[in-house]
């Protein structure tokens, strides 16, 4: 992050415009030729050339040379492309120390113009996971060849999505701010994962809340979550939960949404069950958020 934050500053429009035009032609080249960038950029051939330079010593792109010479956006490129886009319209103006690290997500401290904290969620679907996220994420949907810059943006503007539906009907859940390309500005919250905690005060209180939260965005938000578990619930020191990682949601009329539902339903009751010793019954909870759900839609 320091290097994005750095380059910031660094670098000058030309240089910018050098790495959107290989962001433009990722859309259809693996590694993107000279002609190309030449062509996007509206750049003379030779101040690409010194641009390529100049960036692929700072490691914002890489190259590749077999038949030709080509050029790929590396991750502290395509961030600093972000992150331009971001503190141009102030949202951000400065990047913080790491707050998570998780397979498909880098989550740091992010400060705005008035100094607030917030958080930044920079999505890294990345080659070793896209074979799973092909064949689980709806949003990717039939698409055949998609690199992980594309990838990673999709799971962004999927979470800001659901975020944003989650924020309207007034769910425990991240206050988005902003988004640009792979990263998601959110409200700062402070907490640790549900499967982190060895004792809870009030086990059932959080239990039953989480279940009606999932009701709630069932019910009034349309929307099934479909990767809840413990990973996915955040407690406050207070013992306060927010439901986090949406960039898997599912439309509650989806074909599978019953299956979705009972699924995340199935995970919070087997969860509380095994380390809190709270009984439940998740075939009846799931019949009675869908029964509410269909009084509602009916009228």
């Amino acid at each position: 992050m320091s290097k994005a934050a750095d380059y910031l500053i660094e670098l000058d429009k030309d240089d910018f415009r050098t790495l959107q035009a290989i962001e433009v032609g990722m859309r259809t080249f693996e590694h993107v030729p000279v002609e190309s960038i030449v062509e996007f950029s509206k750049l003379r051939h030779d101040r690409v050339l010194h641009n390529l330079d100049n960036l692929h010593r700072r490691d914002l792109i890489s190259r590749w040379k077999r038949q030709f010479t080509g050029y790929q956006l590396t991750h502290h490129g395509y961030d600093v492309l972000a992150f331009r886009a971001l503190s141009e319209r102030d949202t951000i103006v400065a990047i913080g120390r790491e707050l998570g690290k998780g397979k498909e997500s880098d989550v740091f401290l992010a400060y705005d113009e008035k100094q607030k904290t917030l958080v930044a969620k920079i999505h890294r679907v990345g080659r070793p996971s896209f074979k799973r996220s092909k064949r689980l994420r709806g949003y990717v949907g039939q698409r055949g060849h998609i690199n992980w810059l594309y990838k990673s943006r999709l799971s962004a503007e999927r979470e800001l999505t659901g975020l944003k539906i989650a924020n309207k009907i007034k769910l425990k859940a991240p206050k988005v701010i902003d988004g640009n390309r792979h990263i998601v500005i959110m409200e700062f919250f402070e907490g640790t994962e549900l499967v982190n905690y060895i004792d809870l005060k009030k086990p059932l209180k959080i239990f039953n809340g989480i279940i009606s939260e999932v009701r709630k965005l069932f019910v009034k938000g349309g929307i099934i979550h479909a990767d809840l578990s413990e990973y996915n619930v955040i407690l406050t020191p207070k013992q306060e939960f927010l439901l986090i990682d949406f960039p898997q949601f599912e439309m509650a009329d989806h074909v599978n949404g019953k299956e979705l539902l009972f699924r995340d339903i199935n995970n919070i009751c087997k969860y509380f069950k095994r380390k809190f010793k709270i009984q439940s019954d998740p075939d009846l909870i799931l019949e009675t958020i869908l029964d509410e759900y269909e009084k509602l839609n009916k009228k």
